[in-house]
């Protein structure tokens, strides 16, 4: 099982124990598993300084209407046929304004719910690096995180117009409850 590792200061180890966090005795580190919510681990995890944890996390993207589309695209370092995911929107809001079939890229944050239903795409995580807490999808093959420009910005991206994709082409399973997510948004018009 993959692993994030915390950076745990000696006096905080009850506080990060009592949250469910792991010890190894090998490398002498606390770590969380993968399917893990790391939110409430915010202030351990690498790159994120104590002022950043200690902020309210504040959604720009809300929607009721949202699914996990997925598609199957060459790897952008390795060229094997991968699967993909992105969220699509049928409505939700944006900064507080109503919008329709709409997709988001470059997430940089999740809440805990959609944490959870994304953990059977276990192949889209926060990027290593640079440490700027976004997430991507990565090769199972090579480990190369796969940039979303490559993937929504150009006719014949596979998440460029999802609501004219052709049959077959893009799988939408749809997700419980209201999520709550900050990223770009992107849509067709026409």
């Amino acid at each position: 099982m993959q692993r994030t590792y915390l950076f745990v200061a000696p006096e905080e180890k009850s506080e990060v124990q009592s949250l469910g966090a792991h010890w190894d005795d090998d490398t002498k580190r606390w770590y969380i598993n993968l399917d893990q919510p790391s939110a409430k681990f915010a202030r351990w995890l690498p790159g994120t300084t104590e002022f950043e944890a200690q902020e309210d996390v504040t959604f720009a993207i809300v929607s009721s209407q949202a699914y996990v589309a997925s598609a199957t695209t060459p790897c952008q370092q390795c060229n094997s046929n991968i699967e993909v995911i992105s969220i699509h929107c049928e409505s939700g809001t944006v900064s507080d304004e109503p919008m329709t079939q709409f997709t988001v890229s470059h997430i940089w944050a999740i809440d805990e719910e959609l944490e959870r239903q994304l953990r059977p795409w276990p192949n889209f995580r926060k990027v290593d690096k640079p440490a700027d807490g976004a997430f991507a999808n990565h090769c199972p093959n090579c480990g190369a995180s796969q940039d979303d420009l490559y993937l929504h910005t150009e006719a014949g991206d596979p998440f460029f117009d999802i609501p004219r994709a052709p049959p077959g082409v893009i799988r939408l399973v749809l997700l419980e409850g209201t999520v709550r997510l900050s990223g770009d948004e992107h849509f067709q018009v026409g």
